[in-house]
């Protein structure tokens, strides 16, 4: 008697076992995607402060060169500090409202500063995507 129920039975095991590895990797490269992309975003806000702190700081020196009086000084900064403040959570409302319902518990952080807390913690990844030694 020939056992073709057995050759059956090997062959789907076979495939449902390939195929949940299958699963389980892609799931684990989807992961870390996210978490890359998470740390680059985080990393293109930061430059963008940085941005920001610079144009003010030449704003600044323009404004006192100019010699405006300190009014227009103190509505730049208050208007200036913000947009500042504004863009920050705008950035980070956009991050989290954009991340599937499915992996919203794994985000990491829910405001600027758990934000750069966030990429200091991943900061190893950060360098490697600018190709900085540390």
């Amino acid at each position: 008697m020939d056992p073709l129920w057995l050759y059956v039975l090997v062959f789907v095991f076979g495939y449902v076992t390939c195929q949940t590895f299958y699963f389980i990797k892609s799931t684990r490269v989807s992961l870390k995607l996210m978490k890359s992309s998470r740390v680059i975003y985080l990393l293109m806000m930061a430059k963008a402060m940085e941005n920001y702190k610079i144009a003010e700081g030449v704003m600044l020196t323009y404004l006192n060169e100019s010699e405006q009086n300190q009014d227009v000084i103190n509505n730049f900064t208050n208007s200036i500090e913000t947009e500042r403040q504004s863009f920050k959570k705008k950035s980070i409302d956009s991050l989290i409202s954009n991340t599937p319902s499915t992996f919203k518990d794994i985000v990491g952080f829910h405001d600027w500063n758990s934000a750069m807390e966030y990429l200091l913690l991943h900061q190893d990844e950060a360098f490697k995507f600018w190709r900085i030694e540390e």
